[in-house]
Formats: structure tokens, C-alpha cells, sequence
């Protein structure tokens, strides 16, 4: 796992976040944070969905891309979680098989993601990397109106 703070220029971080922020992107409502359970609604923005572009906001993501030296995209998506008066925390999961999760953290807040049984918090523009085979988990916030990531799955190398 690799986790690097300030991963983005401070201008180009600015315009992603004002961007995703704004009252013009489109994000879609989701009625569960955790499959299976009650569990408060999310919304969420895919970019590129099983490899293909699916947002038409892509080019606020080539530079992320590029930055993590990627091959090629699996999925990028965009997640917001609204503030409640408890912590959820979702189920342990995996995301793909044999390539790599980035989660970029787009604001402060008290929530977090479990890598590995490490706690990672939610800083902005923070970036955690690690192997998508890897158990993880993302927690909800408390204390802000929303807590916003954008989560990236890619080969950052050659797969048949």
C-alpha cells in the first residue's frame, strides 16, 4: 500500500473538486451504502465502467490517470456519502482481480477506509494505491455534509 498526500497540482485539484461539487454534475442516487443491509443511500458518478468512458467528464480524470502511470481503465467512480449521525461502515470487500485500487479523498472529514486493517483517513487530496486483491472497507462520516472519492481500478501494466 502506498498512500501520498497532496498526489495533485493544487490548481488542477481545485477545479476537480469545484467541479464534482458543483450543482451541475450529475450524481445518481443509490438506496444502500451497505449491500445487503439497511444502511443509509449514496449517490455516484461513474467515469469509465467496465473499460469504457461512461461520464463524459473524463478529462477531469486523464490527469489522475496519467499521474498513476496507468495502462488501462477498468472503472472510475465517483462516490458521495451524506453526513449522518453515525458511523456505517460497508462490507470488507475486493474490487477486482489482479490490478490496482487507487482511492483519491476529495474533502476532509472522519470518515475513512480500512486497507489491510489500516486505517486510512480521509484527507484531501490524498491518494491510498494497493492491489485490488486487497480487503478493504469504506466508513462514513459524522462531522461534514458529505464525504466525496473518487475510486480508480487500472493495470498499470500489460494484461492479456
Amino acid at each position: 500500500m502506498i498512500i501520498y498526500k497532496n498526489f495533485l497540482d493544487s490548481t488542477f485539484f481545485n477545479l476537480l473538486y469545484n467541479s464534482v461539487n458543483s450543482n451541475v454534475f450529475p450524481w445518481f442516487y443509490r438506496d444502500r451504502f451497505i449491500r445487503g443491509k439497511k444502511s443509509p443511500p449514496y449517490f455516484t458518478h461513474s467515469f469509465y465502467n467496465q473499460k469504457v468512458n461512461s461520464s463524459g467528464y473524463e478529462s477531469l480524470i486523464k490527469p489522475i490517470l496519467e499521474k498513476l502511470n496507468y495502462k488501462k481503465v477498468i472503472e472510475v467512480r465517483a462516490n458521495m456519502i451524506l453526513k449522518y449521525s453515525k458511523h456505517f461502515q460497508s462490507a470488507f470487500h475486493t474490487d477486482y482481480k489482479d490490478c490496482k485500487t487507487a482511492i483519491l479523498y476529495l474533502n476532509n472529514c472522519n470518515g475513512y477506509t480500512v486497507v489491510d486493517n489500516k486505517k486510512i483517513k480521509c484527507e484531501r487530496n490524498k491518494i491510498v494505491i494497493f492491489d485490488s486483491n486487497t480487503l478493504h472497507s469504506g466508513v462514513s462520516q459524522t462531522d461534514k455534509d458529505k464525504r466525496m472519492v473518487i475510486n480508480i481500478n487500472y493495470y498499470d501494466s500489460i494484461y492479456d
